[in-house]
């Protein structure tokens, strides 16, 4: 939220004796975290670099017939050179002068003034018109000032200009009482008082609204809804009201947090909303039919434009504003109709300032889809009392600046009485809490100063009566934590010791431990890990199989489409990813990510016990799992890769089975599975031997069609992982170094005619099941297709390392394993030796 520091000066005038950045760090000690403090000008530049001049002399340049020399006085040493093209300039003339290194603004565009030479006569500045220092339209000529002008005064200075600082404040969701310039000016208030400068943050007197016109048309009231969905409705009629350009000071009020100014009646509306934080609403009461306001809902499906043009179909559950005959005029507490809005031609409005239900709003805002300032602080919860102020406020203000007129009395429907909350303090807890003693009257002080008063005194502390404004403040922690945020949590004293809690690791420290492990394993070799959202799009899964949309979990209100269900895999979020950095000209993507995928799937009735009939959760599944996404190229930014390569998917097969290793899982004790499927052209998946065979990884080349979705041309490979079977094969086999093996690696080649279907891994998996103990690399180094092979057939050149660790391999226990392995191969795969 954007705060401006002058407009804090109108609530707390001693603010004005703190720069803006001591502001925003008085912010952010007290719990409103102040991100950034941006100078804001009226006019841009702030008209640095003009100041007042007087023209001494005026003559006719020498080589043009509409230029003029003249020299002015600006207050410097010696008048300035200066060639001057307006047809208006002349001797004794008072003017604004812009010096050498000023910054001239024209829309986005920008000027320095230099010195230069017009048709071979310097000069050294410039004189302005009103057009080229922002402060006017009129661009015939020079602007010129008054007599009494004083020479050598800066132009900001002269024309009254201020520079105001827009503060942005983090507001968390707690804390809606700070949205508002008032809130703000009221914490700061209470932080002044705790360090010695009693203060108190005043909001300007309004008047009881009274009426001006005993024989106009009031606008009338009815509320159709419980009273727990609208607290508190008023509001009043006013005419005669002159719509237009809003005043000066106005403007630049809003201008400066960012808000543009519209209009004089819109404008004053959202000066109310940012200086108190409620918000009210203008209805046109000339397009009020029936001459009354129903606060109602409506049937499900009911049309409503909003003043944004859009036509929304309603649910039926929105708090609607309709008038005599049921025709929605707003949805309350988020968005206007466009029917029933403010023009130029306005001269009749009602003035709604009302107090709704913070669950009611919400849910119609993320129905819709929609977000406003006022939603923002209806769905955190207002205070129903605030009303009356905002109301005045708001008449007070089109009373003195739009000529209006109050038509009948002020409408104030009260369904639920405010409530004042009250809870004890008790001076032990406070101290067990902070970790420190607080004197009583320092605490004292600062309660009075936060509006929380003491209702009675107690033998161990006090029963303290809370401010309503004040929502999160209802129970003895939260007030306690309210002294703390005023007393400062710098004051508290470090005690000089440290608490430790010694215990044995449990199997999530541990599991965490390998994550962590894993992921200081894949940055090293060059991955960069990401962290997507769990929600993402339901039409990524259409006519999915592998992960199906039938089995998605969907929000029932979800923020939009694209942030409508949870994810059943990790890897569409890798892919908006890549594609964005693929937008953003990286050439080489390697990604990881730890995160949760979730799944619904029903289960009949008829096969659920009575127990778990009544688990609402039967049905969903949240799974830890671990993605890898490889695309794009590599090298081609130094001499040791000087041209650019394309990823391939053995870079990813690689960084697999180093994962896997590096957990002790030997390749050998997985099943190997290939295939393809609507996800992956072709994948391979290493699995836990047994009846079910987990799954601990499967990796591929994702579908090209899958990646057009994206907008992506590059191949992209991706691995996932299942992290509790990851954790669980990783824990069975700790990691232990070992001495190195002094015995030799004996290598033997077979040239293998085997069938086109055949694969590598197959190759390697027969060989393996053949001899587990001295095998210990197999590894491909040629592979033909061609001329003299059968039809049908390739040839695999394959060499198998053998190695016992406690002797020298025999010629005769080489033999026999290698008989062994051909053996095996030509059984399982049919393979022959060339």
């Amino acid at each position: 939220m954007n705060i401006s520091y002058k407009w804090l000066c109108d609530y707390l005038p001693q603010v004005a004796t703190m720069s803006p950045e001591e502001v925003a760090d008085t912010l952010t000690s007290i719990g409103l975290e102040t991100g950034s403090v941006e100078k804001v000008d009226s006019i841009k530049g702030g008209l640095e670099g003009l100041v007042v001049g007087r023209v001494e002399t005026c003559e006719m340049h020498p080589n043009s017939d509409h230029l003029h020399c003249t020299t002015v006085d600006v207050g410097g040493e010696e008048p300035l050179k200066i060639v001057c093209g307006a047809p208006n300039v002349a001797s004794g003339q008072h003017v604004i002068v812009a010096t050498i290194g000023t910054t001239l603004y024209s829309g986005e565009e920008s000027f320095v003034i230099k010195k230069s030479k017009l048709r071979g006569e310097e000069s050294f500045g410039m004189i302005c018109s009103e057009v080229e220092i922002g402060v006017g339209v009129d661009s015939s000529g020079i602007m010129v000032l008054p007599e009494t002008a004083v020479v050598g005064t800066p132009a900001a200075k002269y024309f009254g200009l201020e520079s105001d600082y827009c503060l942005e404040v983090d507001i968390t969701p707690n804390r809606i009482d700070a949205t508002s310039h008032f809130g703000v000016a009221r914490d700061l208030a209470a932080y002044l008082t705790r360090h010695g400068s009693p203060q108190e943050a005043k909001l300007p007197q309004t008047e009881r609204v009274l009426s001006d016109l005993k024989d106009g048309k009031p606008i009338m009231v009815s509320v159709d809804v419980a009273p727990e969905e609208c607290p508190r409705y008023q509001g009043v009629t006013m005419e005669g009201l002159t719509n237009g350009e809003s005043p000066k000071w106005l403007r630049e009020r809003l201008a400066a947090i960012g808000v543009r100014p519209i209009s004089l009646l819109v404008d004053i509306s959202n000066f109310v909303l940012h200086e108190v934080g409620q918000p009210l609403h203008f209805f046109d009461a000339d397009k009020v039919a029936g001459g009354e306001i129903r606060i109602e809902k409506l049937p499900e499906g009911t049309q409503f434009t909003t003043l944004d043009g859009i036509e929304r179909k309603l649910n039926g559950r929105e708090i609607m504003i309709c008038d005599a005959r049921h025709n929605p005029l707003c949805m309350a507490g988020i968005f206007g109709g466009a029917e029933s809005g403010v023009s130029d031609t306005t001269t009749r409005v009602f003035i709604e300032s009302a107090n709704f239900n913070s669950t009611s709003v919400r849910k119609a805002a993320r129905a819709h889809a929609l977000n406003t300032d006022s939603s923002f602080r209806f769905e955190r919860g207002l205070d129903p009392a605030a009303t009356s102020y905002a109301l005045r406020r708001a008449v007070a203000l089109l009373q003195e600046l739009a000529g209006g007129k109050v038509v009948g009395e002020v409408i104030d429907c009260r369904q639920m009485p405010v409530e004042h909350p009250v809870c004890t303090l008790r001076r032990s807890r406070l101290t067990q809490t902070i970790g420190a003693e607080i004197p009583d009257e320092e605490v004292l002080r600062i309660l009075q100063s936060l509006d929380i008063t003491v209702q009675e005194v107690w033998p161990d502390g006090w029963l303290l009566n809370l401010p309503v404004y004040r929502i999160d403040v209802r129970r003895e922690v939260d007030v306690i934590e309210e002294v703390l945020r005023i007393y400062g949590y710098n004051e508290v004293p470090l005690k000089g010791y440290i608490r430790a809690n010694l215990s044995t690791r449990s199997k999530v420290d541990k599991d965490y431990h390998t994550e962590l492990l894993l992921s200081e394993q894949l940055v090293g070799v060059g991955y960069q890990e990401i962290l997507s959202n769990s929600l993402t799009a339901e039409k990524y899964y259409a006519g999915l199989e592998t992960y199906p949309a039938e089995q998605l979990v969907h929000l029932l209100n979800p923020l939009s489409q694209e942030l409508g269900v949870l994810r059943e895999t990790l890897l569409f979020g890798g892919l908006e990813a890549i594609a964005r950095n693929f937008n953003n000209k990286q050439q080489s993507c390697a990604f990881f990510e730890w995160g949760n995928c979730y799944r619904h799937k029903a289960m009949p009735q008829e096969s659920l016990g009575d127990e778990a009939s009544r688990d609402v959760l039967r049905d969903y599944s949240e799974r830890a799992m671990f993605g890898l996404w490889l695309s794009g190229t590599y090298g081609g930014t130094n001499w040791l890769a000087p041209k650019e390569q394309p990823i391939d998917v053995y870079r990813l097969k690689a960084d697999v089975e180093n994962i896997l290793c590096r957990l002790n899982i030997p390749l050998s004790s997985l099943h190997l599975e290939m295939g393809s499927n609507d996800i992956f052209s072709d994948f391979l998946a290493y699995q836990i031997p047994g009846k079910k065979k987990h799954t601990i990884v499967w990796m591929g080349e994702i579908k090209p069609e899958l990646l057009r979705r994206f907008d992506i041309s590059m191949p992209v490979y991706y691995a996932e992982f299942d992290r509790e079977f990851l954790m669980e094969a990783g824990r069975e086999k700790a990691l232990l170094a070992q001495e190195i093996v002094k015995y030799p690696i004996v290598k033997r080649d077979f040239a293998l005619l085997l069938g086109q279907e055949v694969t590598f891994a197959q190759v390697e998996a027969v060989a393996r099941k053949a001899e587990q103990k001295l095998l210990k690399k197999v590894e491909l180094f040629d592979v033909y297709t061609g001329k003299n092979l059968p039809e049908g057939k390739k040839s695999y050149a394959v060499s198998f390392y053998l190695q016992d660790a406690t002797a020298t391999l025999t010629d005769k226990q080489i033999e026999k394993t290698m008989q062994r392995v051909r053996t095996l191969l030509e059984k399982e795969l049919g393979a022959e030796l060339r």
